[in-house]
């Protein structure tokens, strides 16, 4: 009896040291920061979603459309709700499959034909109706002679491309509006690679009738307010409001010592619709790739109507990062690669 009762002892003290030892370890789990989650979410999601083969079982030849890896157009909309997050829009943006077979015939239209055009001939090669609607309503994006199918301009390089929005023609970031709308849902997205034809790659990314979605957001910009790796601080900076007038806007910002930093306003946009009325400009500054350490920028907006207010302040808190995935490199960009 004795001996049972010293065994049922002995277990309780085990248990409870056990259970001390537990709690304690949970009571002394630091609570993760805004930067320290903010350095996760860009490992475990974006560098985690970097460009792999798209197993396009199609060809030009026929016009077959083909389809590609699940994994891959998975990875499209995982990249898109990062890029939806660190702005801190709602981040549950869905796949429209109808949609991605629509742009699969959009990109292998892109190809087949050697172009980007938001408007396929119907004499063009590989013509469809759904070509035709995808490329009408949705991002492009198109490359060749790169010397890799993962270095190519699609699935989520072209995600990244359209943020970044480069070109002559991208001053509106029109690519970047759309994917950072705030009423956005849901995306279809298709991408083809002709390794036979000197690597010539596309990707459509659709947004059609896919915003019914709602959003309290008082503003989008990017870089946003807050964290953000220095690999995605791009030239073109933004910032919209819904249905605000930024005629008359403009900015200026401040480095981290306070000094200010000459700023470009290179479009005001003040749309009827969707996407959002927007500022954009390009401060002085070699981004990405100059941010060497972390830093933060101030910047304000002034001399907004039709919002509820007139002047906009903000912080971006850059953290530099030492990787990044795949993205296309600035200097190539007008050699190999298009955005529309």
């Amino acid at each position: 009896m004795k001996k049972s009762f010293l065994i049922a002892g002995l277990f309780l003290f085990v248990l409870g040291l056990t259970f001390t030892s537990c709690k304690k370890d949970e009571e002394e789990e630091p609570e993760l920061t805004d930067l320290d989650k903010a350095k996760k979410d860009y490992e475990d999601t974006y560098l985690a979603t970097k460009a792999i083969s798209l197993n396009w079982t199609g060809a030009v030849t026929g016009c077959n459309a083909g389809d590609i890896s699940s994994t891959v157009r998975e990875n499209v909309i995982k990249r898109v709700n990062y890029y939806r997050r660190m702005v801190g829009l709602p981040d549950n943006i869905t796949l429209n499959t109808a949609q991605s077979q629509k742009c699969q015939e959009a990109a292998l239209y892109q190809i087949a034909n050697h172009t980007i055009t938001h408007y396929p001939n119907s004499s063009g090669s590989c013509y469809t109706t759904g070509a035709a609607d995808a490329a009408g309503h949705g991002n492009l994006a198109i490359s060749n002679g790169y010397p890799t199918e993962e270095q190519s301009n699609h699935s989520v390089n072209a995600v990244s491309g359209y943020i970044e929005d480069p070109g002559a023609n991208n001053l509106v970031v029109g690519h970047r509006a759309w994917i950072l709308a705030p009423t956005l849902s849901a995306m279809g997205t298709g991408s083809c690679f002709n390794a036979a034809d000197n690597n010539w790659s596309a990707n459509c990314l659709m947004w059609g009738d896919n915003l019914s979605g709602s959003s309290n957001i008082e503003y989008v910009a990017y870089p946003p307010n807050g964290y953000i790796p220095s690999s995605l601080v791009f030239p073109r900076w933004s910032f919209s409001v819904t249905g605000a007038n930024f005629d008359n806007a403009n900015v200026t910002m401040k480095d981290k010592s306070g000094n200010a930093v000459s700023v470009n306003v290179i479009a005001r946009e003040t749309a009827q619709g969707m996407p959002d009325s927007r500022i954009v400009w390009e401060p002085a500054g070699n981004f990405p790739d100059g941010i060497t350490e972390d830093t933060e920028y101030s910047v304000t907006v002034t001399g907004v109507t039709n919002a509820p207010k007139s002047t906009y302040d903000y912080t971006v808190k850059v953290f530099h990062v030492t990787e990044s995935a795949k993205r296309i490199a600035p200097s190539n960009i007008d050699a190999f690669s298009q955005f529309l």
